[in-house]
């Protein structure tokens, strides 16, 4: 068993990448992306950023250098609106969407055409949401105006290597995980990465796998209750989440076990969200936080979540 408990704030941080973000009323096809490496294989590692908690890379929207959070629990990519009205970004001849957060009111926006690059991958003709990233980004004390979402994600292999603060992206099929690397199933259901949870001694729930989400676990209302953490007697404190609507009301409970897969977990920070009103969204998230002490890789193609611990390191006496 693993214990960890990460720091309770008054601003506990659900969702800053913009957690789950879904797209309805858009009729418009959208054409396969064509992720291009430059040696055919992966990219350089990069330096994640001393802060933890998001999956941050430097990357370039029509050769303007931005920072990119890669964002697995959102359904398409998604651009800050005064970058893309500073860049120009043509604007696709399609009907509005709506973008939902896990919590809040939804958001009304359109999408933009745009070439994504960083050292090693190309990916031209990305189309992205528009949206107040800026916004988020202030709020939760970062600088990111792009989101890198599921849409891109489908043709690459994300790793990211937590202890050692890097991240790199890979080929399908090239990734090959270590000997000692636990594999957690996900199912895959329209594109979304769902693992299967349990949450103390009760029924598995199936939890978006959010690396925009800087927490350890977060569940809807409904799913804390029938998980037991509201009940008389528990420890739930008061807080606020950052989503696409801005600040929210949240919850904070200790879940006393957590299982995910082979890996068993205590005293794990939930944070409980009232969900948006008829968003299509998960009954609850597995975010970056409970992913921190491992070097991950997340794999859409094959439907697997690699984890392998950091190794041990030998401090001589002093």
């Amino acid at each position: 068993m693993i214990s960890r408990r990460a720091l309770i704030t008054r601003a506990a941080l659900v969702a800053v990448g913009a957690g789950a973000l879904f797209a309805v009323r858009d009729r418009l096809p959208w054409p396969p992306l064509n992720a291009r490496f430059a040696n055919g294989r992966d990219t350089p590692w990069q330096r994640l950023p001393e802060r933890p908690g998001l999956v941050e890379m430097t990357v370039a929207v029509n050769g303007t250098p931005v920072r990119a959070v890669i964002d697995s629990g959102a359904q398409l990519s998604a651009v800050d609106a005064g970058l893309a009205a500073r860049l120009g970004l043509e604007r696709v001849l399609a009907a509005p969407l709506l973008a939902y957060g896990v919590a809040g009111r939804p958001r009304l926006t359109h999408t933009v055409h745009l070439g994504l690059t960083m050292p090693g991958l190309a990916v031209p003709g990305l189309r992205a949401a528009v949206l107040d990233l800026a916004g988020m980004a202030a709020a939760s004390g970062r600088d990111f105006q792009l989101l890198i979402g599921r849409d891109v994600l489908r043709r690459l292999v994300l790793e990211a290597d937590f202890p050692l603060r890097r991240a790199r992206f890979l080929a399908p099929g090239v990734f090959h995980p270590a000997h000692d690397s636990i594999a957690i199933p996900l199912k895959v259901e329209g594109g979304a990465p769902l693992a299967r949870v349990q949450i103390e001694a009760t029924v598995p729930v199936d939890l978006l796998i959010d690396t925009g989400a800087t927490g350890d676990l977060a569940l809807s209302d409904a799913a804390a209750r029938r998980a037991g953490l509201t009940a008389p007697g528990r420890l739930v404190r008061q807080g606020h989440s950052i989503t696409l609507s801005g600040l929210n009301p949240a919850r904070t409970a200790i879940a006393a076990t957590v299982r995910l897969g082979e890996l068993s977990l205590r005293n794990i920070d939930v944070q409980i969200y009232a969900p948006a009103a008829s968003a299509p969204g998960p009954v609850g998230l597995v975010g970056a936080g409970l992913l921190r002490p491992f070097r991950i890789a997340l794999d859409l193609n094959v439907g697997r979540l690699w984890l392998t611990p950091a190794p041990l390191r030998v401090v001589p006496p002093p």
